[in-house]
């Protein structure tokens, strides 16, 4: 009778706590529209009742963004922080290529720390794990913020690839080598010939 009361409490304490999950909102947008998304979504005119929680889950296709990307990200950030405030606070997840933390829980306005993940994705993680998209939902779920926005805001990076580097290798044959080349192959299957006519 009693392992039936506590398996009974432990089943309600189980249904009453999925039933007080955490409200975590999850946004999505490509790379080459973050501009537009943070205009539409956060307002010039801050909102003084509600702070944010952001966790942004950033897609990695190679050890550091291309240039055209990294000023995306670089401006899409300055601009956010002109519209959120000191409260505010922000996070990189990387995923995908690599997986883990960039930049934990700073302030939406400490562009130093902020522009320097988007520089250095790849080194400034400390940890790398196997699933970064299971690590951002963690870490606003331990980060959690009762009463506040807390969003995980998904950047995607469609159509990219890992840049290889490809070197041109130009060989270029002198034609004087070559005659070169073939005199010398004429005269070493002469040799023999022409060492038997010394001889003589």
């Amino acid at each position: 009778m009693k392992t039936l009361i506590i398996s009974s409490l432990a089943v309600l304490f189980c249904f009453t706590v999925s039933a007080q999950e955490k409200n975590v909102e999850t946004e999505s947008t490509s790379v080459d529209e973050l501009i537009t998304f943070i205009v539409e979504h956060y307002s010039i005119e801050k909102d003084s009742t509600k702070t944010k929680n952001i966790v942004f889950l950033i897609e990695t296709y190679s050890d550091n963004f291309n240039v055209e990307d990294s000023v995306i990200l670089k401006q899409a950030f300055r601009l956010l922080s002109k519209r959120l405030n000191d409260i505010d606070k922000i996070s990189f997840v990387a995923y995908s290529n690599f997986n883990g933390l960039m930049l934990s829980q700073v302030a939406a306005t400490d562009l130093k720390k902020i522009l320097y993940a988007v520089e250095h994705p790849k080194t400034s993680i400390s940890e790398f794990k196997k699933d970064g998209i299971t690590l951002a939902y963690e870490l606003i779920q331990t980060n959690y913020v009762e009463g506040s926005e807390n969003t995980v805001i998904m950047i995607r990076m469609p159509g990219r690839k890992s840049e290889v580097v490809e070197t041109e290798v130009n060989v270029k044959y002198d034609s004087t080598k070559k005659k070169g080349n073939a005199v010398v192959l004429t005269a070493i299957s002469l040799l023999p010939e022409l060492i038997s006519v010394i001889k003589e």
